[in-house]
C-alpha cells in the first residue's frame, strides 16, 4: 500500500512540475505552479508564434494598463490590441516569425489576484533561420476576471542588455 502511495504522490508531484516546465514557461525553484496564470504565458507565447493579435489582446482585461518603456501608460483592452495589431502585422509583411518565453523568478497569488516578476525571451526568425534574439525583464499583475478566467491587469517590461563579454 505505501509503495502504490509513494508511487501516486511521485506520478502526481512530477505531473505538476512538468505542466509549468514547458519551453514557453519555466519557474523558477520555490515558484508554484498556478494553472490559471500559467495559461496567460502559454497562450501569450502561442499568439506570438501565431501572429495573433486578437487572442493576444484577450490575455488582457478590458482596462488593463500597458506600459512599454519611453511610452505613456497605455490602457484598455482595444488600445493594447492596437499595438500588438501594428506590430504583428509588419512581421507578418516581412515574412517573419516569433518565438517568446518566459521564467517566472517570483510569484504571490491569491484567490483572484497576483503577480509576477520575471524573464522574457524573445527569438525573431525568417525563413525558419532565427535573425535576432533578445531579453527583458517584466513584472505583470493578475486577476481572475468575472468570467472566471486569469488575464493581465497590468502588464510592464523593460529590455536587459545583453550580457558583457568577457574581458581577455
Amino acid at each position: 500500500m505505501r509503495k502504490h502511495l509513494f508511487a501516486a504522490v511521485l506520478i502526481l508531484y512530477t505531473g505538476v512540475f512538468s505542466y509549468a516546465q514547458t519551453p514557453e514557461l519555466s519557474l523558477d525553484p520555490g515558484v508554484k505552479p498556478h494553472a490559471g496564470i500559467d495559461e496567460i504565458y502559454r497562450d501569450f507565447s502561442d499568439s506570438y508564434r501565431t501572429l495573433n493579435f486578437d487572442k493576444l489582446a484577450g490575455l488582457y482585461t478590458e482596462n488593463a494598463a500597458y506600459l512599454v518603456p519611453d511610452e505613456e501608460v497605455m490602457t484598455g483592452r482595444d488600445n493594447i490590441r492596437g499595438s500588438f495589431r501594428g506590430f504583428f502585422e509588419s512581421m507578418k509583411a516581412e515574412s517573419r516569425s516569433m518565438a517568446i518565453a518566459f521564467r517566472i523568478v517570483q510569484r504571490r497569488a491569491g484567490k483572484d489576484l497576483g503577480y509576477d516578476v520575471g524573464i522574457f525571451t524573445l527569438r525573431m526568425y525568417k525563413d525558419g533561420k532565427q535573425t535576432s534574439s533578445g531579453q527583458g525583464k517584466f513584472v505583470v499583475v493578475t486577476v481572475q476576471d468575472k468570467d472566471g478566467k486569469w488575464r493581465f491587469q497590468v502588464d510592464g517590461y523593460s529590455d536587459l542588455k545583453p550580457p558583457k563579454p568577457p574581458a581577455n
